[in-house]
């Protein structure tokens, strides 16, 4: 079996110290910059992504993936350096850092590579002590790796698209505009609702099925929203929820704290690319949801 290590090795991880960033309600919150540093076995062409995994008390794990950009590049070997990520070490919700862990997925002509193990990232100590932070990144303490991706088919896939792009009026779409008002009649509120419920009665009438909803969106924070989903989970669909990493982070919402409670796929998107014309922070700002693929 192929493992991500085979093509990468993390080498280094860096801490900073605090700072302060608010969020839209203008609530303060104290977090820190972080990167991590690999070695990469291979051409440019291997690209690497890091799944970040924050773990505090009661079990709670908080997930993220950040990109990588590469440097000193050689052909057929290079380093990669994440782009830049923050920890919040103490959460109102759920206390202080416990661990930092992470893995990694090597991605190649299309395919994707899971790590074997878990690495450790930074300590309790570490977290939670307010100067800069250094750690030399080895198979010390770490621990077996359970987070997989689940590969396509490339080609299918493109015929699909192919398909709709030269029948695009099968995909029966009508434009409709609601300026944002949850009441209006063509919010599509109800119609993620009515969805939910599809995907549930599914899973009730093929108990062997797997049933999913996956939800992409910048922010979640929705409290309808959110108990269908948790419903949903409870009643055996797989939930997976994808959204920008400072509206799960830098918040003390009560529908982000259940959703991680609940045990959720619940992920955030550091989108964090550094280039000069880039005036402001950008965010992930995806919205869609898929109901039973």
């Amino acid at each position: 079996m192929q493992i991500a290590e085979h093509y990468a090795m993390p080498a280094h991880g860096h801490l900073g110290g605090y700072f302060q960033r608010v969020n839209d309600f203008n609530d303060k919150f104290d977090i820190r910059w972080g990167k991590i540093e690999f070695d990469v076995f291979f051409g440019v062409q291997a690209n690497v992504k890091v799944v970040l995994k924050v773990y505090r008390d009661h079990g709670i794990c908080e997930t993220y993936l950040v990109d990588t950009d590469a440097f000193d590049i050689q052909w057929d070997r290079h380093k990669r350096s994440t782009r830049d990520f923050y920890i919040h070490p103490f959460s109102n919700n759920f206390g202080p850092i416990n661990c930092v862990k992470f893995s990694f997925i090597i991605h190649l002509d299309e395919h994707s590579i899971a790590s074997q193990n878990d690495y450790i990232f930074m300590d309790s100590h570490q977290a939670q002590d307010g100067h800069p932070q250094y750690r030399k990144i080895t198979g010390e303490w770490s621990t077996p790796n359970a987070y997989r991706t689940y590969e396509l088919n490339a080609a299918e896939l493109q015929s699909d698209v192919d398909w709709y792009n030269h029948h695009f009026e099968s995909l029966n779409l009508i434009p409709k505009f609601t300026k944002g008002q949850q009441y209006h009649p063509y919010h599509p509120k109800r119609f993620i609702h009515d969805h939910i419920d599809k995907v549930i009665r599914s899973k009730w009438e093929n108990p062997g099925r797997l049933c999913t909803i996956k939800v992409s969106v910048d922010c979640i924070d929705d409290t309808d929203f959110v108990s269908h989903l948790v419903h949903a989970s409870h009643q055996g669909v797989l939930v997976q929820c994808i959204v920008d990493w400072r509206k799960m982070t830098l918040t003390n919402s009560q529908n982000y704290a259940r959703l991680k409670r609940a045990r959720l796929e619940l992920i955030g998107v550091f989108c964090t690319p550094q280039h000069h014309l880039i005036e402001v922070e950008p965010d992930m700002h995806t919205k869609f949801v898929i109901f039973n693929d």
